[in-house]
């Protein structure tokens, strides 16, 4: 099984749970000292997170060869998964960047990761993204990232 397949497979397994809904205060799972707010966005934690079960570590970047991400430094939440902003600007390490896309047209494949800098999920395929829903509370599989926005596609390279 590749890489995408594990990645893929372990955040369709995660459809519907309200882990990473932003009503929910949590504890990240790698981090005993990482803890998400209620109101919070949890999508970068919820990718993250399906990154880490699925068998890969990307470490946590926002800490990595001197790099201190300005907004989370200021907040004090430098041990966090990285942001949506954070793989939208390519600062994440074990990644290729596969490159931007508009309405599924690049060649992306299930397990990739997707983002628009904002919000992120994980490529299912047939122009399909499962992510964790701010507004659904939930893990959606839905069109997200397909539908007509600027997102830049991400692959797992270990």
């Amino acid at each position: 099984m590749t890489r995408q397949e594990r990645i893929y497979l372990t955040a369709e397994a995660n459809i519907g749970d309200t882990s990473w809904s932003p009503d929910n205060e949590r504890q990240a799972r790698r981090n005993e000292h990482v803890f998400f707010k209620a109101g919070e966005p949890k999508c970068n934690l919820f990718v993250y997170e399906v990154i880490l079960a699925a068998g890969y570590d990307i470490g946590t970047p926002n800490q990595l060869d001197g790099f201190k991400h300005p907004i989370l430094a200021m907040q004090g939440k430098l041990d966090r998964p990285p942001c949506a902003r954070d793989w939208y600007d390519k600062t994440v390490p074990g990644m290729k960047f596969i490159g931007e896309d508009r309405n599924g047209k690049n060649n992306c494949i299930q397990g990739d990761i997707i983002t628009d800098g904002n919000h992120m999920g994980i490529v299912a395929g047939n122009c399909q993204t499962i992510s964790a829903s701010y507004n659904e509370k939930k893990v959606v599989r839905n069109d997200w990232g397909f539908r007509g926005e600027n997102v830049r596609i991400f692959r797992c390279i270990y």
